[in-house]
């Protein structure tokens, strides 16, 4: 009897042991987002799917995807410029799109795809790229153009970005407010090294920023809506962004697979909630962030958080060619980082 017994819990544990779900990693920055991700998306998803979801904190995700460990990862967020890069690399599993339900309600062009059209980048949430400045400092109309940084009232008084970001981010959007565009950013090296003599420093990261805006030592920077946002409701509502006349640059964020990741059925499943528009309201009203949806509906005193009437806000959006953007972003980095150099940061 007691043999039988153990036969019959072996075969039961073995069942069960084939039939549970796998666990979907998914990789993100640290901090505030990483705990968003988990409370808004994957938490619910493992409550209505059984599929457990966790977080892994990395201090650079696209790092984490060019790794040889990558694999380890079944989801992780990039930036949409690293995400361009690693389908170019081949670095990325492809989905098609039948595979996606719902993947017809997100724009078409902020889907990043592989030369084969298979889907390898879903962009869930976008941020914009403006100018955030203390307002106990200086106000929304001191920065009305993204020229205004090169004021030199504001000598040692602003701060810039790591070469990096600065070359695909602040190069393009300078270049869009000075009658170029991603392809001929030569319009914007004027506003960057304006903005590079009048900063105090260089910024190593959102922290350091935070700290700078919060004590005065920066009236203002080039920043992400969302850091400001999370910023104002932690209390800091001295900080505020603007909209220059020119539009701020739209910054989406995709989620990649990398390549040889397993759990391929659980990973979609994962993809597909994150695609729902009210998956996307609810990690959107979390985080400051926008979503990409089209059929999303944002509450109305979200909306009014933003600052601006959401038909409004979009039309305010730079959304550059990232292709082109990644094509010479090696170029473009050397660049800043003469810039830099000769400004003395």
């Amino acid at each position: 009897m007691k043999a039988f017994l153990s036969i019959v819990a072996t075969s039961v544990c073995a069942a069960m042991a084939t039939t549970a779900a796998a666990d979907v990693v998914h990789a993100t920055w640290g901090g505030g987002g990483a705990i968003a991700l988990k409370d808004n998306v994957q938490t619910p998803f493992t409550e209505e799917s059984g599929i457990v979801a966790t977080v892994a904190e990395v201090p650079n995700t696209a790092g984490a995807v060019r790794s040889p460990t990558a694999s380890q990862y079944n989801v992780v967020t990039v930036t949409f410029f690293e995400g361009v890069a690693m389908a170019d690399l081949d670095l990325l599993e492809g989905f098609k799109d039948e595979e996606l339900p719902g993947i017809e309600d997100l724009p078409p062009e902020i889907i990043i795809r592989n030369e084969e059209g298979l889907i390898v980048g879903i962009p869930s949430s976008f941020s914009y790229y403006g100018i955030g400045y203390n307002s106990d400092l200086a106000s929304a109309e001191d920065f009305s153009s993204w020229k205004d940084l090169t004021d030199p009232k504001w000598k040692g008084k602003l701060s810039v970005t790591r070469p990096t970001y600065a070359a695909s981010y602040d190069l393009t959007m300078f270049a869009h407010a000075n009658g170029g565009d991603e392809t001929n950013i030569e319009p914007g090296i004027e506003i960057l090294t304006g903005l590079v003599k009048n900063a105090l420093t260089t910024y190593t990261s959102l922290a350091h920023i935070n700290t700078l805006m919060g004590t005065g030592e920066v009236v203002a920077v080039p920043m992400y809506s969302t850091r400001i946002w999370q910023l104002r409701k932690q209390g800091q509502t001295n900080l505020n962004i603007t909209i220059p006349k020119e539009g701020a640059l739209m910054l989406a964020y995709a989620s990649v697979v990398p390549k040889g990741s397993d759990n391929r059925e659980e990973v979609l499943k994962y993809l597909q909630y994150m695609i729902k528009p009210e998956t996307q309201v609810r990690a959107a009203t979390a985080t400051g962030s926008i979503p990409t949806n089209t059929k999303a509906e944002l509450p109305a005193d979200y909306i009014e958080s933003l600052g601006l009437p959401f038909d409004e806000l979009l039309s305010k959006m730079y959304k550059p060619d990232w292709k082109i953007i990644v094509e010479n972003n090696e170029e473009r980095i050397n660049l800043v980082e003469q810039i830099m150099a000769n400004a003395g940061n």
